[in-house]
């Protein structure tokens, strides 16, 4: 089977070759035959041209040396030149049936019996081109014609014709016509120019090969112009003509023929067999290469000895062969390498990422305010990071910072950035204080000369004020209760790291309740799409303004999905990282309630939520199904939560700023207990064979859109929400 297909293949590779050449020896051949029978066939159709020539001006000649015809022209001219209309009434009556006239689009008029035939000089000049016709059998046609410019009437006398016989006849008539000062232009061009001559009749019929020539004659008047007309037919130069091609196209084939044979057989040892001793040993060498039979020397052991090109070819092959061997083995050890590599910078992202707060809500215990953040790293390890802490119990601490580079020096500079900026704040200060003394503790023995950008913002939880500072970082977009996102715009400070003993200012604004805070790093504003097209400013604030009253959460992942639909298949460059952080102030701690976990205490939780709702406007069915989850929820706590002795559970009731979702968030530190861990239940068996419990979980489910469990601090932290409508 394999040899077949070798035979095949070799055969292909022949076969087009020798098409190949099949075709080029035809072209040239019909180069070559074109040309020649073209060469030909203008020498012999020149040749007759001449010949036709020559003999019009020995008609001439012999014409002119017998008589002198200027009497026969005059009285031409007399009979026509006195009244030339009377002259055309009486003669432009009976139309020749000539076919020269209708070849040459002329309409002729015959006058019989013409008194002109009665002179001598006319039967003499008749005499003479009778016996040319006669003596040449070519010949086809001649006589006289006289053009006169001022009545443009044109006259043909003693005419001598054959009409398709071999023997002549004289006309016993003379023929008249009209005349245009373009037609004597035209036989004037038609008696220099071959083509036009042989055009002329042979487009109406191709069999004959037709010359005219008009000779002209000395005439004493200007205005007067004498021509004799000889016409020569050759009915056979076209058939010889055509029998010298075929003739030559024969030679042309035998010729074609003998040499494919003689280049089919140097094309097989020059080409075909070295062709093929290559492809043989290049699909061993695969075939041995892919089974790893470890084969060498495939290339190495052809013997082509032609000191061309494919002996060339063949050492080159047997190089390729060891160049690939150890190209492999070098690939081998740099992918292993390289996986090792890749592994660890996976393990260090890991790392990197684990070191960034993540496990939201950071702080459930406190109400102030909602805060959620995100961190998508690019494929290469980077520096971007964020932090929130508190620094006491009425300031947090919102920190952003973009590390300079990429890899793993920026990943470790991030690292000793983030532990520094922390454990600064942690003794207090502004954030330029902090700025400071912690630009200085990374200058020292910073020889890559890597910086970060930082925006660090101390937020005050009793009264809103915010103390910020921007060491070189983007401009954070703020909101407040009401209103559009917009920037604010400071001078920033000089970067962290780059140089000694910087100062840095800090700037101040305050945040009403229901205001946000949303800052990020240039890797949002700079996200490219496939275009080139950046995603920038406008656009970020276009997005945040789509979803300003949502809380952070639901804002930060509305923004990922506008950057992942700007950039669409684009490969992401840097880190996009975002924290949004929602100030809710000393108020928000209207809107929670705690209690014993016992169930004598839920009417209390449940007018507490109800109390809260009638704030917004919302059915009353669904206020309803709200206090049918509070009592499932809280009910749960109290029966499974905790022992003999209740511990507290705090009910926590938030609505969004446009209205349209209420959010209820239960914490306890009673036993770890994921109510969404357990399976919903078979609601269509009937009750006899349903496990008991699980339905009230079910109905939670049922009830409200979103739900949450996460067990921090030794709390479990249960959040629902409903969307309620909000503000028509």
């Amino acid at each position: 089977m394999k040899d077949k297909k070798k035979k095949i293949k070799h055969s292909s590779l022949r076969r087009k070759l020798t098409i190949t050449m099949v075709v080029n020896y035809i072209l040239l051949g019909t180069f070559i035959l074109t040309t020649v029978s073209g060469l030909f066939f203008y020498n012999v159709v020149r040749s007759r041209y001449s010949d036709n020539i020559d003999m019009s001006r020995t008609i001439k000649d012999t014409i002119t040396s017998q008589l002198d015809i200027s009497e026969l022209v005059d009285a031409v001219l007399e009979q026509e030149r006195p009244d030339p209309e009377a002259f055309r009434e009486r003669m432009f009556v009976n139309e020749a049936g000539d076919e020269e006239g209708q070849i040459l689009s002329y309409q002729w008029f015959t006058e019989e019996d013409p008194s002109l035939a009665q002179r001598e000089d006319y039967r003499c000049v008749s005499d003479v081109l009778y016996a040319f016709n006669s003596n040449n059998q070519n010949l086809n046609g001649t006589s006289l014609m006289v053009f006169d410019k001022k009545t443009h009437i044109a006259s043909l006398l003693c005419d001598v014709e054959k009409f398709g016989s071999h023997t002549p006849t004289k006309v016993d008539y003379v023929m008249w016509r009209n005349f245009k000062d373009e037609d004597l232009d035209h036989i004037e061009e038609e008696r220099y120019s071959l083509f036009k001559n042989l055009y002329r009749y042979m487009r109406v019929d191709p069999r004959y090969v037709v010359f005219i020539w008009y000779e002209p004659v000395a005439y004493k008047d200007d205005d007067v112009v004498v021509f004799i007309e000889a016409d020569v037919f050759y009915t056979r130069l076209l058939s010889n003509v055509v029998s010298f091609i075929l003739l030559f196209f024969f030679f042309i084939l035998l010729l074609v023929t003998l040499m494919g044979f003689l280049y089919h057989g140097r094309l097989n040892r020059l080409i075909i067999k070295p062709v093929n001793s290559i492809t043989d040993a290049a699909k061993t060498y695969v075939e041995d290469h892919l089974a790893g039979r470890g084969i060498k020397g495939h290339f190495s052991s052809i013997d082509l000895n032609s000191g061309d090109e494919f002996e060339e070819l063949a050492r080159t092959m047997d190089e390729m062969e060891h160049d690939i061997e150890k190209f492999e083995n070098d690939l081998t050890r740099i992918t292993a390498e390289r996986e090792r590599l890749s592994a660890e910078l996976d393990v260090a992202s890991r790392i990197q990422a684990d070191m960034l707060p993540k496990d939201f809500p950071l702080f459930p215990e406190r109400n102030e305010f909602d805060l959620y953040a995100s961190m998508r790293p690019a494929k290469e390890i980077g520096g971007d990071f964020y932090d929130v802490f508190l620094m006491d119990d009425d300031h947090l601490c919102i920190v952003m910072a973009d590390v300079a580079g990429k890899g793993v020096p920026a990943a470790l500079f991030m690292v000793n950035a983030m532990k520094t900026i922390r454990a600064r704040a942690s003794y207090g200060g502004t954030p330029s204080e902090i700025f400071f003394d912690v630009n200085n503790t990374l200058f020292k023995g910073n020889k890559e000369k890597i910086f970060v950008t930082v925006w660090m913002a101390v937020l005050d939880l009793n009264t809103g004020e915010v103390i910020e500072s921007n060491a070189g970082h983007e401009n954070p977009a703020v909101r407040g209760p009401v209103g559009d996102f917009s920037y604010i715009e400071r001078k920033h400070c000089f970067v962290l790291g780059g140089r000694k003993n910087m100062k840095y200012k800090d700037d101040a604004f305050t945040l009403e309740p229901g205001g946000t805070i949303f800052i990020y790093t240039d890797g949002v504003t700079e996200a490219t799409n496939a275009s080139g097209e950046r995603f920038y400013n406008d656009r970020l604030l276009e997005a945040l303004n789509a979803v300003k009253y949502k809380e952070p959460k639901e804002m930060i992942s509305y923004m990922k999905d506008k950057i992942d639909e700007f950039v669409d298949e684009a490969p992401q460059f840097d880190d996009l990282t975002m924290l949004a952080v929602t100030y809710h102030g000393d108020n928000a701690k209207d809107n929670e309630i705690t209690v014993k976990a016992d169930v004598a205490n839920l009417p209390e939780v449940t007018a507490f939520v109800t109390e809260r709702l009638e704030t917004v406007p919302v059915e009353r069915k669904l206020v309803l199904k709200i206090g049918m989850v509070i009592d499932e929820l809280f009910t749960n706590v109290s029966n499974y939560g905790y022992g003999e002795e209740k511990g507290d559970l705090t009910v926590r009731v938030a609505i969004a700023s446009d209205k349209s979702k209420v959010t209820l968030t239960f914490i306890d530190s009673g036993v770890p207990y994921d109510p969404l861990a357990k399976e919903d239940p078979n609601i269509t068996r009937i009750k006899e064979g349903r496990k008991p419990g699980g339905l009230g979980i079910f109905m939670v489910k049922k009830t409200m859109d979103e739900m949450e469990y996460d067990y921090k601090n030794g709390h479990n932290i249960f959040t629902v929400s409903k969307m309620i409508g909000g503000e028509k």
